[in-house]
This record gives C-alpha cells, structure tokens and sequence, in this order.
C-alpha cells in the first residue's frame, strides 16, 4: 500500500459566492514530487493556501500524515512539517539572507521569549544551532557565500532561492514550493531540479506549483492540472501532456489569451 502523506477529499473554496476551488480530490505519497499545472487563474495558488492554512475551507477535508488539519493555523501546519514558499516573496529586506533562514528555523526553536532575553545558557546554544542549521540550507541552495548581506541585495532570483531555504530550515516533510522557478536564470533552473531531486530522494516529499513546463515535465512524478477551479486531469507527465482536455485548456480559444510560451510546451507534445 502507498505511504500517503496528504490527502484531499473535496476540496471547496468561495469567495463571495465566486468558486475558486471545486470539489478537488487527489492524494500525495510520501517521497513523491508532485507539481500542479494550470491557466492563470485555474485556482492552483488558491488550492496552496488551502493546504497551508491561509485559507479555511469552504468544504471537503486535508489530512495530513493521517491528521485532520481543519482547525490547524499555518503555525502549527509548520510545526507538524509542512512548510511553503510564496508566489510573492515575503522576506525581511532590513535583515541578512542568513537571518531570513533563521526566521523559518525558530519555528523549531524550544527556549522561550524569556530565556532568549535573558540570554540564559540554554538560549544561547541553540541560538547557535539554528544558525548552522540555516547556513547548510543557504550552502544547498548555493547561496553560503552571500549569508551576511542584506536580502534586498539579491536578486529576485536569488531571493526566490532564500525563500526555499527559509521553508527547508524547519526540516519538512512536506514543502509546497509555489512558483519556485519565476525569475531565475536558466541556470538557476537547473540548480533548482538538482535540489527538489535531491530533497525527494533524501525522502521529502514536493508538491510545486510552477509555470514552467519544461521544469515540471522533467522532473515531476505526476501532475494534476487545473481549469476553472476543478480537476480536469492526473497522471504521469506523459499521460497529462497527451490529455485532449489538457491540451483544449490551454490552448483553447478563451484559454488562450495571454498563454506563456512555456505553457504551450505542455499541450504540443
């Protein structure tokens, strides 16, 4: 039997009437890389914020390594090794790149607010643990050289990379990576598939969102894709780019309009 770690049952959610996700299914198995696809505007982010806890649901149910996560806030989905990136960045640009890896790693942190004041003994160890452990996760994403320097000096890129390590640094389980490849160089892309590589095979388990489809195509092990808030198809990347439903999704004549010429690479295989 397959080791799930997520579940979705149903999947619902409205904004004022307006259905954004509609009864969306699926499962994913722990060790997996699993990416959803779309057109803008197909409800992908939205499905994320539901995983995260961003949003409540407006119906269905996530269970996550078994656990119902209803009544779980984004913290504590955290703390129970689920951590995420955004599709707009969201680091502290008046602190250093190693300090916004350190941020996602005190959700791990065991002292309190008043040992951390008073700089008690206990405190100062593990003040110093975290800051080893944050700096292995900038040396996987490459980024070792550049930990003292203010995050805004990066660039959005770089900054993207950051916030991967940031999510890495609470040592997940699961990792919702949401557009992880916008702005990086082709290169950059490159060092991006060798890390999500490497992190399923040291056992995470991945679900990203991303647009381009040369990345997901290569280094997805299913793929489900979205249209209009539902679940138009799942399987291997093979089976999904050959989907006649697919291919009318993004290449039809309404979902056509403003088509990113990675999107096309999905459709035209």
């Amino acid at each position: 039997m397959t080791d799930t770690i997520l579940e979705a049952s149903g999947l619902r959610k409205e904004f004022g009437g307006v259905v954004a996700v509609h009864k969306v299914s699926f499962n994913v198995a722990r060790g997996e890389i699993f990416a959803i696809i779309g057109p803008n505007g197909a409800g992908k982010t939205t499905l994320f914020n539901l995983i995260s806890g961003v949003y409540p649901t407006t119906g269905g149910e996530l269970r996550f390594r078994g656990h119902r996560l209803a009544r779980a806030n984004p913290h504590e989905r955290a703390a129970m090794g689920l951590a995420r990136t955004f599709q707009n960045l969201r680091l502290f640009d008046n602190m250093t790149v190693l300090e916004n890896v350190m941020v996602g790693r005190h959700t791990k942190s065991r002292y309190g607010l008043m040992a951390a004041a008073l700089r008690l003994p206990t405190a100062h160890r593990e003040e110093r643990v975290i800051r080893e452990q944050a700096l292995k996760r900038l040396a996987m994403v490459g980024l070792e050289g550049r930990a003292h320097q203010l995050v805004g000096s990066l660039s959005f890129g770089q900054q993207r990379l950051v916030e991967v390590a940031r999510a890495m640094a609470i040592e997940p389980q699961l990792l919702l990576l949401d557009e992880p490849g916008a702005g990086l160089t082709r290169k950059e892309v490159e060092e991006l598939d060798d890390l999500v590589r490497r992190l399923r095979d040291d056992g995470m388990t991945v679900i990203l969102v991303e647009h381009n489809m040369e990345l997901v195509m290569g280094i997805a092990d299913r793929v489900m894709v979205l249209d209009y808030g539902q679940k138009i198809a799942e399987g291997t990347p093979l089976q999904v780019q050959r989907n006649p439903r697919v291919i009318a999704a993004y290449l039809g004549e309404e979902a056509s309009v403003g088509l990113h010429p990675e999107e096309a690479y999905v459709a035209t295989q």
